[in-house]
């Protein structure tokens, strides 16, 4: 694949600008660093080491990670300093969270009950070793994470147990994200993240510790997050690649840009109201947000659509008033990069339209 055009690859695939990688990475990085602010950027949007290691190159200072088998395959590959920021409580689970820690051993786990503090100190005794912890708080989802009214005790007890050591908090307002007006995002998430450092400044007075993290954060509060004094470090994610959903909200300032896109071919042309592409719901998450056409702009066919509809798992409906013949490759910014990548195995990285690399996308269906 080295050396062919895009145009030539099978279809459908998903598609890197290194260049403009690279440009989101660095210009996430330059802006944390003149708030003060680090980066623990999250895989779990890219699912890709060689991604996490132009990050960590970069400057993070670590890399986030959701799942255990996740982490797994990161500290195989040798990339350091994770934070798995969700709760790890199956008997499956914290097996291989003990393999993550004896290749990794700073690595950071969240808790956000009583009783996973007792499986993890439990297993910080039967590994001899003290395990990284931050105290999840629920940001208003309701999905994982203690109250304001028992994290505070939370932290405490992961203070006082003998083999976990407490690092910081965590809250994350994922339903914040994409909220798209800009001022009322702001409100929202500086409310609650200044709450949040209020509760992190109380469990420092508390137990004596100090410069405990505040982490949280993603690509649609990271301008407003990294505002925030006690805040002391971002989880931005699909800022990598971009998608539709994140473009559609209204920033402070532009900053990144469309560096993943998936190619489709049209295979069938027989109607004169749209044409059918290679690429259905097993190569393109499906969500509200319509993917958005960038291919055919300069040919007068700005009015492509790529329509759900009923077309399935393989195929893709695209309408519109000049429809592209059979054969014609199209690219398109994904709806949602995340489940679109895990549908995926590959990258195929281009400079200037080139293939120049091919990375496997290590972390799909890594579930567990």
């Amino acid at each position: 694949m080295i050396g062919k055009h895009k145009l030539e690859l099978d279809t459908p695939c998903l598609v890197i600008d290194k260049r403009k990688l690279m440009h989101n990475i660095e210009t996430m990085q330059k802006f944390a660093a003149a708030k003060s602010k680090h980066v623990r950027p999250h895989a779990k949007t890219h699912k890709c080491v060689e991604i996490c290691q132009l990050q960590l190159d970069a400057g993070s200072i670590g890399i986030s990670i959701t799942k255990p088998s996740e982490a797994y395959e990161l500290a195989k590959a040798h990339i350091r300093h994770l934070l798995i920021t969700s709760p790890i409580v199956t008997k499956h689970k914290l097996a291989t969270l003990a393999k993550i820690i004896k290749l990794a051993p700073e690595t950071m786990i969240v808790v956000d009950s009583e009783a996973n503090l007792t499986q993890l100190n439990q297993l910080g005794s039967e590994l001899n070793q003290r395990i990284n912890l931050l105290v999840d708080i629920d940001a208003g989802i309701g999905r994982t994470g203690a109250s304001f009214d028992t994290a505070f005790d939370l932290a405490l007890s992961v203070h006082r147990h003998a083999n976990t050591t407490l690092k910081g908090i965590q809250c994350y307002a994922g339903h914040f994200q994409h909220i798209l007006d800009n001022e009322e995002r702001k409100q929202a998430s500086a409310t609650l993240l200044t709450k949040a450092g209020k509760l992190k400044q109380n469990i420092e007075s508390a137990t004596g510790l100090v410069n405990l993290i505040q982490t949280g954060s993603g690509t649609g509060t990271y301008e407003i997050d990294s505002d925030i004094a006690s805040v002391t470090e971002i989880q931005p994610g699909s800022y990598t690649v971009m998608d539709k959903e994140y473009f559609d909200i209204e920033y402070s300032t532009g900053h990144f840009q469309s560096a993943m896109t998936l190619l489709t071919s049209v295979i069938s042309a027989n109607h004169t109201t749209h044409v059918t592409v290679d690429a259905g719901t097993k190569a393109l998450y499906k969500e509200a947000t319509h993917p958005q056409i960038i291919s055919h702009d300069g040919l007068n066919c700005d009015d492509l659509k790529y329509e759900w509809h009923y077309f399935g798992d393989e195929h893709g409906k695209v309408t519109g008033e000049h429809l592209p013949a059979v054969g014609e490759v199209i690219e398109m910014i994904v709806p949602h990069c995340d489940p679109t990548i895990n549908l995926h195995d590959k990258f195929y990285v281009i400079e200037d339209d080139i293939v120049v690399d091919v990375w496997d996308i290590a972390l799909r269906g890594k579930l567990a």
